[in-house]
């Protein structure tokens, strides 16, 4: 069985005012997922905005009824319930990370973008939300997890690999960003991450990269493209094909180039896709690489393109 998201979600694009004006939940669960034959299945949990509490590092929480969360306090384990028979799904799931957490900018003090900044650049204002105000925190860059779920009253569990991270803005995410892709993966000992975002109304392309093997830390960095040659990482949309109407990728060659010139690259293909929006992609998927000239692995992979600007992808 293949499983896809859950997560506590406002509107990716907009606010929740005119969700609110029409009637829908200001804050709800999301469960996206597919099954072996293809099927996919949606639901949408109305919650509250709930509550959190903190131990040290130790963080747990409560949306409202519909579930709660617990992360450990040194963010090796994490765990996740969500209970809305009355809307059709019910989940438990137990995270287990095997690599270490961290920003997106190989800093440990804040997790904001602003170092990437080219030096005696102004700022405009979407771009000072993307670089100084979009905070991204990865709690499990990679790991197990396992999975137990009902849904619609049949009741399923496995064991699948896991990833789990929070990012936040004080403005909804269109307001600073016209075009971004994330792509995840876990490929024999790598975990693997990268984003490459713009601005609105922007020339500068945000990418970051992280690349771990065996949970060693190989690189976590983030720069505007074409600032520098090593330390960097690349995400490129791969293939094509059309649907309802909007040309897609069907995969990504993302590569990491090392700050000791050491290159990794690796190929991610799609199998299916949910949601499927003409604003937001997310794909589920293979994926296979190594180092150039090594040893090559295999693994799964999750990617995405939130779309607010409606940029047409030509292959």
């Amino acid at each position: 069985m293949c499983f896809d998201e859950i997560s506590l979600s406002g509107y990716p694009i907009g606010d929740g005012s005119s969700a609110n004006q029409a009637g829908e939940p200001e804050y709800y669960i999301t469960i996206n997922g597919m099954f072996p034959n293809g099927t996919i299945f949606n639901f949408n949990v109305p919650t509250s905005s709930g509550g959190v509490i903190t131990t040290g590092e130790a963080v747990a929480g409560k949306w409202g009824d519909a579930g709660s969360f617990s992360v450990a306090g040194d963010f090796s384990t994490m765990a996740a319930t969500v209970s809305a028979a009355d809307y059709g799904i019910e989940a438990e799931l137990s995270f287990t990370s095997r690599t270490p957490h961290h920003f997106g900018c190989n800093v440990t003090d804040e997790p904001y973008f602003e170092s990437a900044v080219p030096a005696g650049h102004q700022l405009s204002t979407p771009e000072a939300l993307l670089y100084e105000q979009l905070g991204w925190a990865t709690t499990i860059p990679g790991g197990s997890v396992e999975v137990s779920l009902t849904v619609n009253g049949t009741k399923f569990s496995f064991t699948g690999t896991g990833y789990h991270d929070a990012n936040w803005l004080p403005e909804p995410l269109n307001a600073a960003v016209t075009s971004w892709y994330f792509l995840n993966a876990a490929v024999g000992p790598y975990d693997m991450s990268a984003v490459l975002v713009q601005a609105v109304n922007s020339t500068l392309q945000l990418g970051t990269g992280f690349l771990a093997r065996d949970g060693v830390v190989l690189q976590n960095q983030c720069s505007v493209v074409g600032t520098r040659d090593t330390d960097i990482s690349t995400a490129t949309p791969t293939g094509s094909y059309v649907d309802n109407g909007l040309t897609l990728p069907t995969g990504f060659t993302l590569s990491y180039t090392l700050a000791n010139g050491e290159v990794y690259t690796f190929d991610l293909s799609k199998k299916g896709t949910n949601p499927d929006m003409s604003f937001y992609h997310r794909w589920i998927g293979t994926a296979s690489g190594g180092p150039v000239g090594g040893e090559q692995e295999t693994g799964t992979a999750v990617f995405e393109w939130l779309n607010p600007g409606l940029y047409t992808y030509d292959p």
